[in-house]
């Protein structure tokens, strides 16, 4: 993947190299309504305010047809709603009441120093003034976090890392525990009927979605082509010396404006049966590290595939 031919995206291999994962407190601006799946709303809003700093790098991100450096969550926040009224909201696409004095947050990570310097620059240069809007509601920004609160347990998603320091993790490791937060699911490819797509996270495809992000985000002296490896190698070696050892997960539904995702959601647990030792192996603890910067699956700049390995 090319950034479009601009001196100021001319940015290095180490740089391209960093990865974030910021939360962003909200706060509603006035009485408003907003759905809690309004994925393509905030993506709407994030590319705005990359474009009023860089128009050229917001219009490479509107390009069809790419994995996008970058994943962003739902707004999170309603916890004062029964669970039920919640999980129907999302389902349904309900919109949900935003007050003035209640907080609410949302992650955005990026895989791209250029994405979050511009980012960050119009958090800075408009701090007192910028206002971030989902659908008609609007919110004020209070706080930005960048690393883990021990005060806060939805801060533990926050978080810096380059992928040399993930490159570094290389070990051996027998079992793998994934979070998945938000719905995910693998696209399978169009079919005359529509997309397929596959809705449980065989070790294969987890790692293989992984791999595939890292060879396409990470620099080239850090990729597993330098080994002689590809993200088919690593799809292969999991399915044959991997299983689902223990897993909760349920169906969840993803509503939006014109039509809706369906994906799973849960915790599954993965243990390797063959040489935990053995090269392909090794790379397996950097791979799932990134899970919390790339997300896994489809659809995860509208919200889908927030994943954490624990």
């Amino acid at each position: 993947m090319q950034h479009p031919e601009s001196k100021d995206l001319n940015i290095s291999s180490e740089q391209r190299g960093e990865l974030f994962s910021i939360l962003i407190r909200l706060h509603p601006i006035a009485p408003g309504q907003v759905s809690p799946s309004s994925g393509p709303q905030i993506q709407a809003a994030f590319l705005d305010l990359i474009h009023q700093s860089d128009p050229a790098l917001s219009q490479w991100l509107h390009e069809p047809n790419q994995r996008r450096p970058y994943t962003l969550s739902l707004l999170q926040g309603f916890h004062h709603l029964p669970p039920e009224r919640l999980a129907d909201a999302m389902a349904n696409n309900r919109p949900l009441p935003v007050l003035p004095g209640q907080s609410y947050w949302l992650r955005i990570t990026m895989l791209d120093a250029t994405i979050f310097g511009s980012f960050v620059s119009q958090l800075f240069v408009k701090a007192h003034t910028l206002t971030f809007r989902i659908g008609e509601a609007q919110f004020s920004i209070s706080r930005v976090i960048n690393a883990p609160d021990p005060q806060q347990d939805s801060s533990s998603w926050a978080s810096y890392s380059s992928f040399a320091e993930l490159s570094a993790l290389r070990s051996i490791q027998k079992q793998y525990t994934f979070e998945f937060a938000t719905p995910t699911a693998f696209s399978k490819g169009q079919k005359a009927w529509g997309k397929q797509l596959f809705l449980f996270p065989l070790p294969s495809l987890v790692f293989e979605n992984l791999a595939r992000q890292w060879e396409i985000f990470a620099p080239a002296h850090l990729r597993l082509a330098t080994q002689g490896l590809t993200s088919r190698d690593i799809e292969n070696w999991c399915d044959e010396q991997m299983i689902v050892s223990y897993y909760t997960l349920e169906t969840r539904y993803l509503s939006a404006h014109k039509f809706g995702h369906v994906g799973f959601q849960g915790k599954v647990t993965y243990e390797v049966k063959g040489n935990p030792g053995a090269p392909i192996a090794l790379w397996l603890p950097s791979l799932a590290r990134l899970a919390l910067f790339s997300g896994i699956g489809y659809k995860t700049t509208v919200g889908m595939g927030q994943v954490r390995a624990g």
